[in-house]
């Protein structure tokens, strides 16, 4: 089984930030000098599990496969400019998802149903052992539910459905209802059927995503700084909303306290380093775009114009 090589250098990056070396991890490749990034390459799936079930185990934490899903918004959000680019109807741009499962990433495949009240897709995987199994789902089902959550009107919520009761990581990090079931499902209501994809959500994106890369590819040269290793995860998890400071504290193998301190110790604050994204994202929509105050305001996910000048002017000084 194949998977899309730059899914496996997305991992060896994520690996960084659990204190793990790459060279160490790409000896577990046939070809440790292949390029990852290349999307033309392949690598195999065992290869893909073996570098994955050692990151679980550095991490020491039961949910690193959904914390991993999170940091792959940015991919996410791609996928679903993508997706714009070739369908107007959510229920076309779940099938599209579904392919590229299938061609990409076939560890884990997309089942899709619906009766007379819901839309659902039920995610499966034929991966035998049971704890990597478990993360590798949590892994796509957050991908597929962020997707989902970007291509739908915000009337049209997901629920997700689990088979085990332990939903608080999944409440927390997704900000979505969680019931019990007994599989993987995503639940959509049957007018989504009906329903295009959220023009207004795709623009915003197509928007930002440009200097989202832009902005991470400045910070790839001080990487094994840790402030600039939080503001690397932090772009990477913007959905395009910024996350808060416990999301992306689950990205890593440390407490609150101990980020708290270690940013301390370089003179850097999660906050500062998020109201300098936010900065650099409204000089970009301002001078570049030349957007007016109100739309940069509702970008950056500010309620009212009034308090996007007023953070906009404790920046300066």
């Amino acid at each position: 089984m194949e998977i899309f090589a730059p899914y496996l250098y997305n991992l060896l990056e994520y690996a960084t930030y659990q204190g793990l070396d790459n060279n160490s991890l790409k000896e577990v490749l046939i070809n440790p000098n292949i390029d990852l990034e290349n999307p033309e390459e392949v690598v195999d799936g065992e290869e893909y599990m073996a570098v994955f079930n050692k990151v679980i185990a550095t991490s020491k934490n039961d949910y690193c496969g959904l914390n991993f899903g999170c940091y792959l918004n940015m991919g996410a959000l791609g996928l679903v400019l993508e997706i714009s680019l070739n369908t107007s109807s959510v229920v076309q741009g779940v099938y599209i998802l579904q392919n590229f499962l299938d061609n990409k990433f076939p560890l884990v495949t997309a089942s899709i149903a619906e009766n007379s009240e819901s839309f659902i897709i039920q995610l499966n995987s034929s991966v035998s052992d049971s704890q990597i199994k478990r993360h590798l789902l949590d892994m796509v089902l957050s991908i597929v539910y962020r997707e989902l959550k970007l291509m739908l009107p915000d009337n049209l919520v997901p629920v997700i459905k689990l088979p085990f009761k332990d939903s608080c990581p999944y409440i927390d990090l997704l900000k979505t209802e969680v019931t019990i079931g007994d599989k993987y499902h995503i639940v959509l209501p049957i007018e989504v059927i009906k329903t295009e994809i959220n023009k207004n959500k795709v623009k915003e994106i197509e928007l930002l995503l440009p200097k989202f890369i832009a902005m991470l590819g400045e910070g790839k040269q001080e990487d094994k700084v840790f402030s600039s290793q939080i503001r690397n995860v932090t772009l990477h998890m913007c959905s395009p909303e910024i996350p808060n400071f416990e999301q992306v504290q689950q990205q890593f193998p440390y407490s609150k306290r101990t980020m708290q301190r270690k940013l301390t110790e370089e003179g850097m604050s999660f906050r500062g380093i998020v109201n300098t994204i936010k900065k650099d994202l409204s000089n970009y929509l301002v001078n570049e775009k030349h957007l007016k105050t109100k739309d940069v305001a509702y970008i950056l996910g500010y309620s009212e114009s009034s308090a996007y000048l007023h953070a906009a002017k404790s920046w300066k000084k």
